[in-house]
């Protein structure tokens, strides 16, 4: 990746709505050259897709979590299942394997506590292959981005 392939992720990782004039003034390019460019990094696996991100309070999920969960052993079809359900609930917005003594980590916005409550009792609470699994409601943001630095690759 040159330097304005470089520019052109930072400026899509900030606005993915921006026009190819508004996207090429942005990298110091031109329209045709931005085009090209996105769509071979769209090829290649660089730009996954792109999205609005919704604010939570406007839709009612005010109430933010992080669940550490700890699992009984380390079987692959049960994990498989708890993830599958996990992913499945739609209150959940991601779910991560670790290392250490917690094996999976999920995030999820809620509309209140007995939402939340209800989904992670359906999910979590009746699982025999779930050992415990502790909650940490987010009470202040000090910093969220879906952004990849890209400062690895070079300056811009």
């Amino acid at each position: 990746m040159d330097q304005i392939d470089i520019r052109i992720v930072d400026a899509l990782q900030e606005d993915a709505s921006l026009t190819q004039a508004q996207l090429a003034d942005r990298v110091h390019s031109t329209p045709s050259t931005c085009l090209r460019r996105v769509k071979a990094l769209v090829r290649r696996g660089v730009l996954k897709k792109s999205v609005f991100l919704a604010d939570p309070v406007k839709l009612e999920r005010r109430l933010k979590a992080v669940i550490s969960i700890v699992t009984k052993g380390h079987g692959d079809k049960q994990l498989n299942s708890l993830i599958s359900r996990l992913q499945m609930n739609p209150a959940i917005n991601a779910v991560y394997s670790t290392t250490g003594e917690v094996d999976l980590f999920a995030i999820g916005h809620f509309s209140d506590m007995e939402d939340f409550h209800d989904k992670c009792e359906q999910t979590l609470g009746n699982d025999p292959y779930v050992e415990r699994y502790t909650t940490f409601f987010v009470v202040t943001t000090h910093k969220e981005t879906t952004s990849i630095s890209t400062d690895l690759l070079g300056p811009v």
